[in-house]
């Protein structure tokens, strides 16, 4: 069982303070079988998101489609980019680990290869993130789009501020599953990096889960968002199919800190039953702390459809009689 560092958010600002020196962001982005995808992430990067002294570093992880074209070309347009290849397929976690080892920045941001970044989002983020004197910072909402960002079917709305261990136990809907947020390579090096269990299920939501039970301090910043794709062969779905493994996998990750959690809640979790069932249960029941401390889970909203929106229009605007 890891340690639980109640001191680490004083460590890290000693070891790692933010100033204009060392706030340039490596941007990290693990790449497999996303050849209709990754241009258009590592554009939005580039444009409107890319500042002076940045860096972007895209691990090929042995992909068999034509991504590795894909990023040769990348290459050529912008000569910038560092390009590396893991030679055997690695998944998702020890892929992303690879990268933020590589590298040079105090500043890592998380963009998986087919999400897309809102034009000048991330500065904002940055320069919430420094006032708040933040371990990690990530945008409030997930814009949830299939294949054309203007074309938005719901959002996932959290809770802005402080995200703490019990908003993130009180139900799925926080930027922690999601992962593509802003944080130092200093509390990435201190909580021990990625997991690197399986290919990469629930690797953004272990890797949350490490930071905030390690008392880092995690904030999300208002009327703020990114655009996530669905419903594509996406990690996720694949590593998922298997009828428990969902749960299964988070029952490893949340056992290195199950001392923390309610005694009853405890014991459901280290149960046959329900290793299997919690965290597929978790929108209706929330894990509850030892500390009583109590969370907040954000909410889901439906996008109003082109034909609602106009509908709307026509009854606020009326006709001249």
């Amino acid at each position: 069982m890891e340690p639980y560092i109640n001191q680490i958010h004083y460590i890290l600002k000693q070891k790692n303070p933010m100033s204009p020196i060392n706030s340039n962001i490596s941007f990290v982005i693990p790449a497999f079988n996303c050849s209709e995808t990754i241009k258009e992430s590592v554009e939005s990067i580039i444009d409107g998101n890319f500042s002076d002294g940045d860096e972007i570093i895209i691990i090929n992880d042995a992909s068999t489609d034509e991504t590795g074209k894909v990023l040769a070309e990348l290459k050529l347009r912008h000569p910038f980019l560092t390009i590396l290849k893991n030679q055997q397929n690695k998944g998702c976690p020890a892929t992303r680990n690879i990268g933020i080892k590589e590298a040079s920045r105090a500043l890592i941001f998380n963009l998986d290869s087919d999400n897309i970044l809102a034009p000048g989002s991330i500065e904002k983020l940055k320069n919430y993130f420094k006032d708040k004197k933040a371990d990690i910072a990530a945008f409030c909402e997930y814009h949830y789009f299939q294949k054309d960002i203007l074309k938005v079917s719901h959002k996932w709305i959290c809770k802005p501020g402080i995200l703490t261990l019990a908003d993130f136990l009180s139900g799925p809907i926080n930027p922690g599953p999601g992962g593509n947020f802003l944080y130092t390579k200093a509390v990435w090096e201190m909580v021990g990096g990625y997991w690197e269990y399986g290919k990469g299920l629930h690797e953004a939501w272990g890797f949350s889960l490490k930071l905030l039970a390690n008392g880092a301090k995690f904030v999300v910043m208002p009327d703020s968002h990114y655009y996530h794709r669905y419903g594509h062969e996406s990690l996720f779905i694949r590593e998922s199919k298997a009828k428990y493994e969902s749960s299964l996998m988070a029952t490893k990750m949340l056992m290195n800190y199950i001392n923390l959690i309610d005694d009853e809640d405890a014991a459901y979790i280290r149960s046959e039953e329900g290793s299997k069932r919690w965290f597929n249960e978790f929108s209706n029941h929330p894990i509850r702390l030892k500390s009583g401390e109590k969370g907040i889970n954000g909410r889901q909203l439906k996008a109003a459809s082109n034909k609602n929106l106009i509908s709307r229009l026509k009854s606020i605007v009326k006709p001249n009689k």
